[in-house]
């Protein structure tokens, strides 16, 4: 028996669930202690006695934890952490289940403090369909829960907030050939060059607006839902109607949009560095 086995008082186990593996058991108390404390982690000492362990126990699973990427020890504190093995995990996790389930606290939040309607849209091929729709209190001149976006020859992305979003998230050599082949109707085609370095913008500054270009009346805002890897995967969106915007209310929104993103895109396991969470 070690000092640190008898210099603590134990308190009481967890009510954790009891199973015939009682390492695991210990393990999951341990994940659960770490997972709560949050960024600035927590010392040996004060983790096994929340568990109800001896110090050299909890020292020993979490070496083979730290070992696996699921917890990490702080160089200069000592102490330990959630690892950056769980973002990969929680990004699994997320597409193994419905994005649109996954996201949906994330879309209510936004939809209670914006009071307007709040979308979640991806590409499906070369088509822009919302996969959810909270409607706000004033209805847009556009119907969400109608105007899916299904029909491949529909409103070009870059006429929309969210499709300006997922059409930049693409790399150029991707859009360009997207814009030559898809089927598309414009009565006002862009200028090729001009259009590429817009979304290129877009990509950099992290947001996309639309300002009654694709229907009269209908403004909007939009973010990019980044994965793992930075790769944009959705859009986070916001419509209102024209008559109230005003630049504060615009900038608000802007704002609440691009958290929003920033959120759904930490779930997914995306670089804390390259989100404004």
């Amino acid at each position: 028996m070690t000092d640190d086995d008898v210099a603590r008082p134990k308190a009481a186990p967890r009510p954790e669930p009891r199973t015939a593996i009682q390492a695991i058991d210990r393990t999951v108390g341990l994940l659960d202690v770490v997972a709560g404390v949050g960024s600035h982690g927590i010392g040996l000492g004060d983790l096994a006695q929340q568990v109800g362990l001896p110090a050299s126990t909890a020292r020993t699973l979490l070496a083979s934890l730290v070992a696996h990427g699921l917890v990490a020890q702080h160089a200069t504190s000592r102490h330990y952490l959630l690892g950056s093995r769980f973002f990969e995990l929680n990004r699994r996790f997320v597409l193994q289940t419905d994005l649109s389930a996954a996201a949906a606290p994330v879309l209510r939040t936004l939809w209670e403090r914006t009071q307007e309607t709040v979308h979640l849209a991806v590409f499906h091929g070369y088509r822009r369909v919302d996969i959810a729709v909270l409607v706000g209190p004033q209805l847009l001149t556009i119907d969400p829960t109608t105007a899916r976006f299904v029909d491949a020859s529909a409103t070009p992305p870059y006429r929309t907030a969210a499709g300006k979003v997922l059409f930049a998230g693409q790399p150029r050599p991707d859009r360009l050939t997207m814009l030559r082949s898809a089927p598309w109707r414009d009565d006002n085609p862009p200028d090729e060059a001009g259009l590429m370095d817009a979304m290129d913008d877009v990509a950099t500054h992290g947001f996309a607006t639309n300002l009654e270009e694709e229907a009269p009346g209908v403004y909007g805002v939009a973010a990019p839902v980044r994965d793992h890897t930075g790769r944009t995967i959705a859009a986070v969106c916001v419509g209102y109607p024209s008559v109230r915007h005003t630049d504060a209310h615009a900038a608000s929104l802007r704002d609440d949009v691009v958290d929003a993103a920033a959120e759904l895109s930490l779930m997914l396991g995306a670089d804390p560095g390259r989100v404004s969470a």
